[in-house]
């Protein structure tokens, strides 16, 4: 029998968990193809961060306070995000607490990040619980990045410390937002193919398709 069929499964993140680029993105397609129900809570423009603002003053959605959003009854809990904070100069990457019952600072990345963790892991003991990390699309959220500000590497480091699975999608898929018009004609025409209107940050269906769904369906088996 088929481990996904029937489960349950909640999402929160940004845009591309959202589906900006696909209506419902990944979990969407991915739910409909293995028979499963599913919840998507994540928002356009999220951070994990909180109190982190837009241009206009309107308050982004925080990933890190919205996992109360998150149905309680699902069988997987999955959070996506950092990319968007990793872009914004503000935030500030903080510092990883030495234990686990220190306070977080959820207004710096690692803290929010941190904090985030901690709650999936509380609500969901039992579950199946785990976190995706996107495509390269800033040099402050790559894996081949060699700066001390290093979101991506951040994540992976919060992740590995309160023992949450890791979906490493950011040195498995191309770095489309890099590939650039006055570069090479083939690597930007990748861009165009499979990212909204060739933005190089979100996956349309076919981005989706050929380099998330499969990965990360993979991924959820092994929870």
């Amino acid at each position: 029998m088929d481990k996904l069929l029937g489960k349950y499964i909640s999402v929160n993140g940004d845009s591309i968990c959202n589906g900006a680029g696909c209506g419902g993105g990944y979990v969407k397609i991915i739910a409909e193809r293995c028979g499963m129900k599913y919840q998507n809570v994540a928002v356009n423009g999220a951070s994990i961060v909180a109190e982190s603002y837009r241009k206009s003053g309107e308050a982004r959605h925080w990933i890190s306070r919205t996992v109360d959003k998150m149905d309680a009854d699902a069988d997987y809990a999955i959070v996506e995000g950092g990319v968007n904070d990793a872009s914004i100069s503000e935030i500030k990457l903080g510092k990883m607490t030495d234990g686990y019952n220190e306070p977080l600072d959820d207004t710096t990345f690692i803290g929010a990040f941190e904090s985030m963790l901690k709650q999936l892991v509380k609500k969901y003991h039992g579950k199946k619980i785990g976190y995706i990390a996107v495509h390269q699309m800033t040099n402050r959220f790559s894996a081949l990045y060699k700066g001390e500000d290093n979101f991506y590497l951040a994540a992976k480091q919060c992740c590995e410390k309160w023992g949450v699975p890791f979906c490493d999608l950011n040195v498995s898929c191309p770095p489309f937002a890099f590939f650039k018009e006055d570069g090479d004609p083939e690597l930007y025409a990748m861009r165009k193919t499979y990212t909204m209107n060739g933005d190089g940050w979100h996956p349309n269906e076919a981005g989706y398709l050929k380099y998330y769904c499969d990965k990360i369906e993979s991924w959820l088996r092994t929870l």
